[in-house]
C-alpha cells in the first residue's frame, strides 16, 4: 500500500457530490437568481473532493505515524526480552494485532514482513520498502538509521528508543496545536456560512433592493466578482489555519 496517495471511498465520493450538489443550488440562487448557476457544479464538485482528499491523507498520515510509534515500542521490549531483531518483529505482529486489528495498516505491513523474513528477505531492504511507501520522514530516517546499524552492528534499543521518543514528541506537539487552534476553526467555519445568510435575509426582507443585480450581465458579473472574492476569503482562511509541524 503507497501511504502516499490516499483514494477516497465511496461514502467520501457521495458525500463530496451531495455538499456540491447543495452549494451550487444556494449560489444559483443567491447570487444568480437563475438555474445557469449549475455551471458551478463541477467545480464545486472537484473542491469538495479535493478537500476530503486531503483530510483523509492527513488522517492516515496520523495514524500510521501513531501505529509505528507503538510498533517501536513493542520491538523494544521484545530486544530488552532478549529476542532477536527479526522475532522482536514477530512480537511486535501479535502486540498491534492486539491493539488495532487486522485492518490496522501496521499489523498488514508487519504481518507482510514477516512473511518476506520467514523467506530469507534482509528486514532493511523490506524496512527501506515501507520508509518509501509511507511518505513519513521520520520513518524514513529509522530506515537509513537501522540499515545503518544492521551493517556495523549498532545498538537497535538505542536507535529505536530515540526515533520512537522523537515521533512521540512530534505526535504530542501536533495534537496541541490543533487543540489550541480548534476554536479558532470553528470560528472560522461560522464565518464562512455568515455571508451566504446576510444574502438569504436580504433576499426574502428587501428584494426589490437586489433585483438591479439580477437578469443582467452587470449584475451577473458583479456576483461573479463576489463570488470569487468570497471563495478566495475561503481559501485564504484554510490557508492561515493549516499548522503542522
Amino acid at each position: 500500500m503507497d501511504y502516499r496517495v490516499y483514494h477516497l471511498s465511496r461514502k467520501e465520493v457521495c458525500k463530496s457530490i451531495t455538499l456540491a450538489g447543495l452549494l451550487t443550488v444556494a449560489i444559483a440562487y443567491l447570487f444568480y437568481a437563475s438555474w445557469l448557476g449549475i455551471v458551478f457544479f463541477p467545480v464545486f464538485i472537484c473542491f469538495f473532493m479535493k478537500r476530503q482528499k486531503k483530510a483523509g491523507e492527513e488522517q492516515m498520515q496520523l495514524q500510521l505515524a501513531k501505529e509505528f510509534v507503538d510498533t517501536l515500542r513493542s520491538i523494544s521490549a521484545a530486544l530488552l526480552a532478549g529476542f532477536s531483531i527479526e522475532n522482536a518483529w514477530k512480537e511486535a505482529e501479535k502486540e498491534i494485532l492486539a491493539l488495532y486489528g487486522k485492518r490496522s495498516y501496521m499489523y498488514q505491513e508487519v504481518k507482510e514482513m514477516n512473511c518476506s523474513i520467514s523467506l530469507n528477505q534482509p528486514l532493511e531492504l523490506l524496512l527501506g520498502d515501507f520508509s518509501t511507501r509511507s511518505g513519513n520522514m521520520d520513518i524514513a530516517s529509522f530506515s537509513e538509521v537501522f540499515s545503518f546499524a544492521k551493517r556495523s552492528g549498532g545498538n537497535f534499543v538505542t536507535i529505536i528508543d530515540a526515533t520512537s521518543r522523537h515521533m512521540r514528541v512530534r505526535h504530542e506537539t501536533e495534537r496541541e496545536i490543533q487543540v489550541q487552534i480548534a476554536s479558532r476553526k470553528m470560528e472560522q467555519k461560522v464565518m464562512n456560512v455568515i455571508p451566504l445568510f446576510i444574502l438569504l435575509y436580504l433576499k426574502v426582507t428587501s428584494m426589490d433592493f437586489l433585483n438591479v443585480l439580477y437578469g443582467n450581465v452587470a449584475g451577473a458579473l458583479f456576483m461573479t466578482a463576489c463570488l470569487a472574492a468570497y471563495g478566495g476569503a475561503i481559501v485564504l482562511a484554510e490557508k492561515i489555519m493549516t499548522i503542522h509541524m
